[in-house]
């Protein structure tokens, strides 16, 4: 990584553990790298569950049809989120947000089954 060229400018955005490294971009727009380092703790087990019903809830979106998909994103689109179809899916199937999607979907005009609550 190039320090003080904004990657940016290249149309590439780093965010997260990277290698070894951990990165983030700060207030400015600059790229923040730091050693990574590995947890002090075991995760606990609520951790561990909530990790759980995450990847369950990503496994249940992966597995839609690429039609279905396009209408999660037209959703999200329509109603002006700040999210993509895949994070309002996700949301709504943990936090069983269902009023919420039957009121985008009335503001939208777009259909989309209502996910399993995991």
């Amino acid at each position: 990584m190039a320090r003080g060229f904004p990657l940016s400018a290249l149309g590439l955005i780093v965010s997260g553990d990277l290698g070894g490294e951990t990165m983030y971009t700060d207030r400015f727009g600059k790229i923040v790298s730091f050693p990574l380092a590995p947890p002090k703790e075991k995760p606990t087990s609520r951790q561990m569950w909530v990790r759980t019903r995450f990847k369950t809830a990503q496994a249940a979106y992966m597995s839609l049809t690429t039609s279905v998909k396009a209408d999660w994103e037209d959703l999200t689109k329509r109603t002006n989120l700040c999210m993509t179809g895949q994070n309002l899916y996700i949301h709504v199937a943990m936090k069983g947000s269902y009023a919420l999607l039957n009121t985008l979907i009335s503001q939208s005009g777009v259909t989309v089954a209502a996910p399993d609550r995991v």
